[in-house]
């Protein structure tokens, strides 16, 4: 049974403490402070419900289209069927009113459901205070004190490495009084960097707490909480988020609590890279370690319904989620060190994960590094969107290209940067300067989106074995992508491509060609001038050119191929250095006049028939025609 921390001697305010005496005396009281507080209406009063309906129906019927708090279908206490009536609260107000003009009116079970907004609930609190108080708080108070009755269980974060066993745990909290149970949660052959401790006596489970929360071990500062059952801490949070009392006639079931909407984007961290087998529950477990949660929700594509590789989750206390931010590993493909700036002075891509980032284990699940960044409000959201919109407008009027001048390089902080060799990064450097030099003396020059440019070739390295390498690079991308261990092209990546070039696309697949137009080794002769491979008289010069059909599998394959070590003659290994290769405008128009006459040549000649084909016509023709016996004189 997974465990939520929560924090005692916290304000009533903070949702996250739970279980202290005073906080079970005061549960009522909250509900009804909340009532001061500012209120988003995101819960509607739904009536003309079937006998039938239950909470299970009413959550499926309104979850197919809004992502959904909570929902509840009000039962008569005696025969446990539906009066009528429920309520359901919605993540966001505006799904709030959006589902108000869908459904209501709209049909459930052959009855005709009638749909408002719940208003707040305001009522005096008369002698018998007892009544105002709802039976779901006097159900959650009997909870949190059957919680109290059971042995005080501890949750202890930032565990050194060297508390690795859970005797060594229990070494901790011996001093305190008996310890009947320890457990350290362990993630594959590490363990999780926190653990679970129950003692016996809750004034000794205080005592340790008091005593331990704060105390450096091996270096690392021990945080020491309260921990409850994730099945009480689930229950508490659903009552708490909604005031019903299921004794109220129809028309006072109107009048309900809404939802205090806080702003949590200070404690609330999105997560890139995510594995697509992920859940809410398993992220809630793995994040759990940091502090207690609101909230964990892996985001889900509304077209697909499958995983978008991202996810939110929400902790209760600021801290804890910029303690989760602050020892994140860092992204090496955004990093620019001083030292790298005169040399690679943009981007990045596209290395493996490496173990090495994440050493702590903390931050990776199911083998892939996770990527975390505090989360920003709708409002920001879409003024990103807006800035990355009309930065991508200036990207498709930039002609030349000039934002794929830096794909290739490799930054001087990442792993592979280390594996080469002092001469391959001197390559390297020398090249960015040229390209860069190069680009900037001539106006007329651009960069190809499908034409890559291949050096450090090994000599014995052809134009057939390129070729097969350029093949191998796409399939060797996807498969990455697949396992996880490189994040996948993005939607403008995606959308680069331009209309000429998907033309081309179409038609290769409808002549059944593949991805590569040309893979070509250039080769010199012994006076070091250019000579055709064909030819067999000269060696390769250890530079090359590969074309694809399309931006997109040019993107995949150089990413594959940048770095990638290839053998040798010798056995030696060489990383290739690849990049979008340079072009002239008016040495590309030539080209592709010539290769439009070429089409329009071929296109001609099939529609001509050959002259075999003129001859074996004229033939049928000549058989084909009567014969008439010779005229007698």
């Amino acid at each position: 049974m997974s465990a939520y921390s929560q924090d005692s001697g916290n304000s009533q305010e903070d949702a996250g403490s739970l279980a202290t005496d005073q906080q079970t005396q005061t549960v009522a009281d909250a509900a009804g402070s909340s009532l001061q507080k500012p209120k988003s209406r995101r819960t509607l009063f739904v009536r003309s419900l079937p006998a039938s309906a239950t909470t299970e129906s009413l959550t499926e019927y309104f979850s197919q289209s809004y992502p959904l708090k909570h929902a509840t279908v009000v039962l008569d206490p005696q025969t446990k069927q539906s009066k009528g009536y429920g309520f359901v609260t919605f993540a966001d107000h505006e799904d709030a009113a959006k589902a108000l003009e869908e459904f209501n009116g709209s049909d459930f079970d052959g009855r005709k459901l009638k749909i408002e907004v719940a208003e707040p609930r305001h009522r005096e609190i008369d002698e018998n205070q007892g009544k105002s108080v709802s039976i779901s708080h006097l159900k959650q108070v009997r909870e949190i004190r059957k919680t109290q009755a059971q042995p005080p269980k501890l949750i202890i974060r930032n565990l050194p490495w060297s508390i690795a066993e859970p005797d060594q745990l229990s070494n901790l909290f011996r001093s305190f009084g008996k310890v009947k149970h320890a457990v350290i949660p362990k993630r594959g052959t590490k363990h999780s960097g926190f653990g679970f401790v129950v003692l016996r006596g809750r004034k000794n489970a205080e005592k340790a707490l008091n005593a331990v929360n704060g105390k450096e071990v091996d270096g690392r500062t021990l945080a020491v909480d309260w921990a409850v059952e994730k099945s009480v801490w689930d229950e508490f949070q659903n009552h708490t988020d909604d005031v019903i009392d299921e004794g109220v006639e129809e028309d006072a079931g109107k009048k309900i609590d809404e939802d205090v909407e806080d702003e949590r984007n200070a404690s609330t961290v999105f997560i890139r890279n995510l594995p697509f087998n992920a859940t809410d529950d398993s992220l809630y477990e793995h994040f759990v370690q940091f502090g207690p949660l609101r909230y964990a929700r892996v985001v889900v594509d509304a077209e697909t319904d499958r995983p978008r590789g991202t996810a939110f989750v929400c902790f209760w206390k600021n801290e804890d989620a910029i303690s989760c931010l602050r020892d994140a590993p860092k992204r090496t493909d955004l990093l620019r060190s001083e030292d790298s700036k005169p040399k690679m002075s943009t981007i990045k891509h596209s290395v493996l994960e490496d173990e090495n980032k994440d050493p702590s284990g903390k931050y990776t699940m199911d083998g892939r590094v996770l990527q975390l960044s505090l989360a920003v409000s709708k409002s920001q959201a879409a003024k990103f969107e807006a800035e990355g919109s009309s930065r991508r407008q200036a990207r498709d009027k930039d002609k030349r290209r000039l934002f794929l001048l830096s794909e290739g390089t490799i930054p001087s902080n990442s792993p592979l940067y280390k594996q080469l060799s002092p001469s391959e990064i001197a390559m390297r450097e020398t090249s960015a300067k040229q390209r860069q030099k190069l680009i900037k003396s001539n106006p007329m020059l651009h960069i190809s989106l499908t034409r890559l440019s291949v050096r450090n070739i090994p000599r014995n390295i052809d134009s057939k074995a390129l070729k097969a390498l350029a093949r191998e690079a796409v399939v060797g991308f996807a498969k990455d992508v697949k396992s996880g261990l490189r994040e996948p092209l993005s939607k403008e990546e995606l959308h680069r491509s331009t209309e000429d070039m998907k033309e081309a696309d179409r038609l290769r697949k409808a002549k059944g060609k593949g991805i590569i137009k040309q893979a070509k080794v250039v080769f010199e002769g012994k006076e070091g001038s250019k000579v055709d491979e064909k030819s067999g008289a000269g060696r390769s010069r250890g530079y090359g050119f590969i074309e694809y059909y399309s931006h997109r599998s040019a993107l995949m394959g150089l990413r594959w191929l940048n770095g990638h070590a290839v053998s040798g003659s010798d056995k030696k290994k060489k990383r290739l250095i690849v990049e979008f290769a340079i072009e002239n405008a008016q040495v590309v128009k030539r080209r592709q006049d010539k290769e439009e006459k070429s089409r329009n040549h071929e296109d001609h000649s099939a529609s001509q028939p050959s002259r075999t084909q003129m001859k074996a016509s004229r033939s049928r023709q000549d058989s084909s025609k009567p014969s008439f016996p010779p005229q007698q004189e």
